[in-house]
């Protein structure tokens, strides 16, 4: 059975992507009409890839699927998974020549105007034993106060969005990495975004938790193309080398942190069984429990002992190198 859908987000997912958005069908004369739920909700789609270990969608495939594409799925079957009751397999899936402008009209039907919170509750997650009673994991929402920025104070989890809806400040990660370019590209214009839409998403359970997360950040008015400075011809050769820098350092990020879930989670568990250390056929882990050490400061040593400091610090030759570094304010 084929299914189309507009898509409304494709976002960062285990190494991979999230593609979802609001399933419509083609009527006579080819008009496209939206398809809702009882409760007059629109009605939501996420493809699960079966050949994933998540069911993310290989970034390959999901790179030809831009925000407001007309995505077709041929032969879907619903596969409903604890909170992402939206889950849907597929035998292919295509982006077609068809696509939507980003005009608030169209925006306007398909937010969600029946739900007064954010997956019932105000919080920033959803537990496993409440999530069945939520019953959706998806949600286009047309909030206030939108303010995006970056903090540093976190571990993961930095880039982040500020807005109001019904009332109620949220504080929300962001996985859109389109947004995620333009809001690096250009900081100070996103500080504070007068419109937006936001498509909303439960993630994936941790420790007993599914997270809130912004999958979608859609600004109307921002949508077309805007100039870019073009590199100076010397470096123009950069281009390209900028591009996959980004690539692979959202990449970098993304596994970064999966692996210290996972380093946590070992931890956790040899701190409550009580072990010291674990040897397997990959893998050797040695446990060692908190304590404290003393750290030579070589910065302040410097500054309060100049004439040390240089008698006894000898000159050394070091080879070319170069330092890469994210430019995440302009």
């Amino acid at each position: 059975m084929e299914k189309y859908f507009i898509c409304l987000a494709n976002s960062y997912k285990r190494g991979g992507r999230c593609i979802s958005g609001i399933e419509v069908v083609i009527a006579p004369g080819n008009v496209l009409q939206i398809v809702r739920n009882q409760d007059g909700t629109p009605h939501w789609l996420r493809p699960i890839d079966g050949t994933t270990a998540f069911g993310e969608i290989p970034n390959n495939v999901a790179a030809t699927m831009p925000l407001f594409s007309l995505v077709r799925l041929v032969n879907s079957r619903p596969c409903p998974q604890n909170a992402h009751v939206e889950n849907v397999t597929f035998d292919r899936m295509e982006c077609c020549q068809r696509a939507f402008p980003c005009e608030i009209g169209l925006l306007d039907q398909l937010v969600d105007n029946v739900h007064q919170a954010l997956f019932m509750n105000r919080g920033k997650a959803v537990s496993i034993e409440n999530v069945s009673a939520v019953g959706y994991s998806l949600m286009l929402i047309h909030p206030q106060d939108v303010k995006a920025y970056y903090d540093e104070t976190r571990e993961k989890s930095k880039n982040r969005i500020k807005f109001t809806y019904k009332g109620v400040e949220y504080d929300l990660p962001v996985t859109d990495p389109a947004f995620l370019d333009r809001f690096r590209a250009n900081t100070a214009r996103y500080s504070t975004i007068p419109d937006a839409y936001l498509t909303l998403s439960l993630g994936l359970e941790f420790e007993g938790w599914h997270h809130k997360l912004v999958a979608g950040v859609i600004v109307p008015e921002c949508e077309t193309a805007q100039p870019t400075q073009q590199a100076a011809p010397d470096d123009a050769w950069f281009n390209e080398c900028e591009k996959e820098l980004e690539r692979l350092l959202d990449l970098k990020e993304e596994t970064e942190r999966q692996i210290n879930e996972v380093r946590m989670r070992i931890l956790k568990e040899m701190e409550r069984t009580g072990l010291q250390k674990i040897a397997t056929q990959h893998f050797f882990v040695s446990y060692t429990p908190a304590k404290t050490v003393m750290q030579f400061d070589s910065r302040s040593f410097r500054s309060e002992n100049e004439e040390l400091y240089s008698r006894y610090c000898k000159p050394k030759v070091k080879d070319a190198s170069i330092v890469v570094r994210r430019n995440r304010e302009k």
